[in-house]
């Protein structure tokens, strides 16, 4: 196993860009300068330690090695490291939202000492993990968040920092190596009405260019719900009209505080105005057909990233959900995991709100041995054991969906192995599937729409 450094600063500083990459049975898989995750040969090591080695090598001509049909063992499928690790930093927020995955409040009981966190970093430095997502509760009410982002920065992964943007400052942006990509979490246009607490239009606004000015990129991400629907179209409006990348639309779902608060989720009587708000917000952002990225993310009825997204594209998430079709078993726990502050290792973040199929703590086994063997309950599921989706109509239009996921099922059904998408979301998938599959049939050039 090896990894090598990558430099997102590399362009900025006119400097060749490392590629990180991890040895498995069926060859490489590489992280490529044009920000795509591909299986490669093994015999394209050569080029891409000449590459690494300051003479650059193309995407292009990398893509010559890529495998289609990689050797690997199905039983227990899962990737020699993780390509994406979560980090839970702290779980101190300094809100508390309704829908809160991790039910973030106060700080954990024995949670993770800064030098545990950046010995972690190390390790997935050393496995060849390819992106790092360090998060919270609220990253930044850490006292060493800084510092933490630092070490991370000079690790061979992508790092993305996800954060309410309420704790972002000028002088902790500025001791930030540039380049640094945040997501900002930004639910309501009205901030009477909001579950993430105080965060407005202006608020928002000077983050932003604050971290403009430092030479950051960032993106909001919306969580809708009941109680927002009419709001996220504003924000899309809103963020297309400074010129700020397309926001990003997720789904609020039945895990850690928002099963408290039922009364958030939305409903099959939803769906109509939902979809024609998503189809607007759709509207207003655009890519080429034929980008990798754009088309993963269609045929998963997700939208597309523009060319004129600051944030640049790293397309781990993409080639995790290429590998679920390919194997028949989800992602977590084989090509993603989540470590919370106390260092307790999960396949994802909605095992980790249930307390559900952990393989150990760091702070007795080493990370990569708990890789390794940890999961094996976890890993015994395959999409086949989900016996419901025979009948579901988003499996017969091959639609492609996550929630064959234990912990999501069980949350809904009592029954690991049963759906576990609401109602409400199995219809939305239907028309958001459908919405994508016309615009590709039509080859719609998506631009960004004037008002």
């Amino acid at each position: 196993m090896s990894s090598t450094s990558v430099d997102f600063d590399a362009e900025r500083q006119g400097l060749v860009q490392k590629i990180p990459f991890q040895v498995n049975e069926g060859g490489l898989v590489a992280l490529l300068p044009n920000g795509h995750v591909e299986f490669l040969a093994a015999s394209a090591r050569e080029l891409i330690v000449r590459h690494n080695s300051g003479l650059p090598v193309s995407a292009e001509e990398l893509m010559t090695y890529a495998v289609t049909d990689p050797l690997v063992t199905l039983d227990r499928f899962h990737l020699p490291a993780p390509a994406i690790a979560f980090v839970e930093t702290t779980n101190l927020c300094n809100l508390r939202c309704k829908h809160c995955y991790a039910d973030s409040a106060l700080k954990r009981p024995d949670e993770l000492s800064t030098p545990a966190i950046k010995a972690l970093l190390d390790d997935f430095a050393e496995l060849g993990v390819l992106q790092v997502f360090l998060t919270g509760g609220e990253i930044f009410s850490h006292r060493d968040a800084v510092e933490i982002v630092r070490h991370a920065r000079s690790k061979p992964f992508s790092t993305q920092i996800f954060t309410n943007g309420l704790l972002v400052t000028e002088e902790r942006l500025a001791a930030i190596p540039p380049g640094q990509s945040f997501f900002i979490s930004f639910d309501t246009a009205d901030p009477e009405r909001t579950v993430r607490g105080r965060m407005d239009f202006p608020k928002l606004e000077r983050a932003f260019e604050a971290m403009r000015r430092h030479g950051h990129v960032f993106r909001t991400a919306i969580s809708v719900h009941r109680g927002n629907i009419r709001d996220a179209e504003e924000i899309f409006d809103w963020c297309a009209e400074r010129g700020y990348p397309r926001p990003q639309w997720l789904e609020t779902h039945p895990v850690g505080r928002a099963l408290l608060h039922p009364d958030m989720l939305l409903r099959p009587e939803d769906v109509d105005e939902v979809f024609e708000v998503y189809r607007r917000c759709m509207e207003r952002y655009s890519s080429a057909p034929g980008d990798m990225a754009a088309e993963a993310a269609e045929s998963a009825g997700q939208p597309a990233p523009r060319a004129a997204d600051e944030i640049r594209g790293v397309d781990t998430i993409q080639f995790c959900q290429r590998l679920e079709r390919a194997v028949g078993q989800e992602k977590c726990g084989r090509s993603v995991v989540y470590v919370n502050s106390r260092g307790d290792v999960y396949p994802c973040s909605n095992c980790m709100s249930g307390q559900l199929y952990r393989a150990g703590n760091i702070t007795r086994r080493p990370f990569a041995e708990i890789w390794e063997s940890g999961f094996d309950e976890f890993r015994d599921f395959r999409f086949e054991d989900h016996s419901v989706c025979g009948s579901c109509p988003v499996a017969r239009e091959d639609i492609w969906c996550q929630f064959r996921c234990p912990p999501l099922a069980r949350n809904l059904t009592g029954d690991p192995r049963g759906c576990g998408a609401t109602e409400y979301l199995q219809e939305f998938m239907l028309r958001a599937g459908r919405y994508w599959r016309e615009r590709k049939r039509k080859d719609v050039r998506l631009t960004l729409t004037p008002r």
